[in-house]
């Protein structure tokens, strides 16, 4: 598997958390906040087509399928 930051996400990638696997629907990167770090508030499907709403700082790593 490959790792791919938050910020280098795109549509259509699909990555996991836990044994979870979701699919990008959009992505939106914030403003560099306090903690020095952009946050990036990504839309993601999981594979039952529950729509979820995960935000992480921008170098966050994602293993990408």
């Amino acid at each position: 598997m490959v790792k791919k930051k938050a910020e280098e996400l795109k549509k259509g990638d699909k990555f996991a958390i836990g044994p979870e696997v979701f699919s990008v629907e959009s992505i939106e990167l914030s403003d560099v906040g306090k903690q020095g770090v952009k946050k990036c508030r990504i839309v993601a499907l999981k594979a039952n087509n529950e729509k979820a709403i995960i935000v992480r700082p921008s170098n966050y790593p994602f293993e990408v399928k």
